[in-house]
């Protein structure tokens, strides 16, 4: 769950793209670009290590992680 997020960097999909978000447990991610969809399925091959999708569909990196 995403408990707090940064000032908006732009939109998409309708949606507000925060500049980066912090999930309940403490970890930070901040945003990288948007992910590349086929079929109407986010293609998860082009993540890096420690990125994620949240939805409409935008990558985040793992920047902060918890003690």
């Amino acid at each position: 769950m995403i408990i707090e997020h940064g000032p908006s960097v732009g939109e998409y999909r309708g949606r507000s793209i925060p500049a980066y978000i912090v999930q309940e447990d403490g970890t930070k991610s901040e945003y990288v670009g948007i992910a590349v969809e086929t079929d109407g399925a986010v293609e998860l091959s082009q993540l890096a290590r420690g990125e994620c999708v949240i939805a409409p569909g935008l990558i985040y990196k793992r920047t902060h992680s918890p003690s």
